[in-house]
């Protein structure tokens, strides 16, 4: 049973979550503090004379690809993942734009069958090329090896380092796919709470300075992994397209969007979760980082979510209650995250070995064993009846 007076009462942020505190009154420091942040988290807050210039820029974008339209094979590139939000933003470009996107796919080895599915319903419907990239996966499952052995942090939860890895050799392997077919525009479907790194736009000065990350020079990794970034001639020659996450903002409300690609049968009826079209290493981060620092980093937007709506409280707190233990004993998605263990190398037993380890150098080791077993599934002992002697 999780313990109410060791959970936010505002929200649902646990005592003592990497850095997450509760005072007196039982709030924690997010919602005792509009201004508070930390490492994993703060509130991205997006003036409306920012939003208002950014959508006029989008909409002198989307007045060029039109004007462009036919003078060149492609109006611009779509990050396509198969979910939700990429699916109903293709559906946008082509049928309500009047644009010829050209849907670009970087294979992570690691999709899950049901976003396969999509794509492959959605693509029956909506007449676009698409381009399936593969030949990268073994560079996706090192990256992938060398963060879950390499995570040290005491302080950050791996699924952010992890995520934010794993979508810069994304974002580069489409940005390359613009560059050698001279795409001016790559445009991928993140909805307006994942403002987390970018808002709209992803700055050029970012992408090159960012993308290509540090590790590729360790033994680690070699040039066939390399291959994947950009490269310096395709940065030295200045033709990078502009990469842009439209949902910012133009008009974006999910269960419309859930909606519209289930109706035109793009998707089929409850396949479009993010639960269900997450990658695989997304769940096995979850794993992680919940035995490793008792939460996860979704609980920070899940925790605003609830803050901008008190009344979905009870409805978190009892999903979390839920969740928490299935996702400690790896009954959560407990086929994809073992495939996962399995494709990289290593056991489940090895897994939280290397999980114990670290626990032990953390100095908040007692407050995140606590936590743990807050969350743990408690076991029913069966009580025995004494018999008269």
């Amino acid at each position: 049973m999780i313990e109410q007076q060791k959970i936010c009462i505002k929200c649902i942020l646990p005592d003592g979550f990497l850095g997450v505190n509760l005072n007196p009154e039982g709030m924690c420091d997010f919602c005792s503090d509009p201004d508070h942040k930390n490492i994993n988290w703060s509130r991205k807050v997006i003036g409306t004379e920012r939003r208002q210039t950014a959508l006029e820029n989008w909409n002198i974008v989307v007045v060029q690809m039109q004007q462009n339209h036919g003078k060149i094979p492609y109006d611009c590139i779509l990050g396509y993942s198969g979910g939700k939000d990429s699916t109903a933003l293709l559906d946008h470009l082509v049928n309500d734009l009047g644009l010829n996107p050209l849907a670009v796919t970087s294979d992570t080895g690691f999709m899950t069958d049901i976003a396969k599915d999509n794509m492959k319903d959605t693509l029956t419907q909506i007449n676009v090329d698409h381009v399936l990239i593969e030949e990268c996966i073994p560079t996706f499952t090192k990256l992938y090896k060398y963060h879950f052995f390499n995570h040290n942090s005491n302080e950050t939860f791996l699924a952010r380092y992890i995520c934010d890895y794993c979508s810069d050799l994304i974002h580069s392997i489409v940005v390359k796919e613009a560059i050698r077919r001279e795409i001016p525009y790559v445009l991928f479907g993140y909805s307006p709470d994942q403002i987390f790194r970018y808002f709209y736009e992803m700055p050029q000065e970012e992408v090159i300075k960012e993308w290509k990350p540090e590790i590729l020079d360790t033994p680690f990794f070699d040039d066939s992994d390399n291959q994947w970034y950009l490269t310096d001639e395709e940065i030295e020659n200045g033709d990078l397209p502009r990469v842009l996450l439209p949902y910012h903002v133009i008009p974006y409300r999910e269960q419309d969007i859930i909606e519209l690609v289930e109706s035109k049968n793009y998707i089929k009826r409850g396949h479009a979760d993010p639960l269900l079209t997450n990658c695989n290493v997304v769940h096995a981060a979850t794993f992680y980082d919940f035995n490793r620092y008792s939460g996860i980093l979704y609980a920070y937007q899940y925790a605003e979510l609830v803050r901008q709506n008190p009344e979905e409280r009870k409805k978190w707190v009892r999903t979390l209650k839920i969740s928490a233990p299935l996702i400690l004993e790896n009954k959560f998605k407990h086929r994809e995250v073992t495939a996962f263990f399995n494709q990289i190398g290593v056991s489940q037993e090895e897994m939280l070995n290397h999980i114990q380890e670290q626990l032990e150098k953390d100095p908040n080791r007692e407050q995140i064993e606590t936590n743990i077993n807050m969350f743990r599934k408690k076991r029913r002992t069966k009580q025995v009846k004494a018999v008269p002697q």
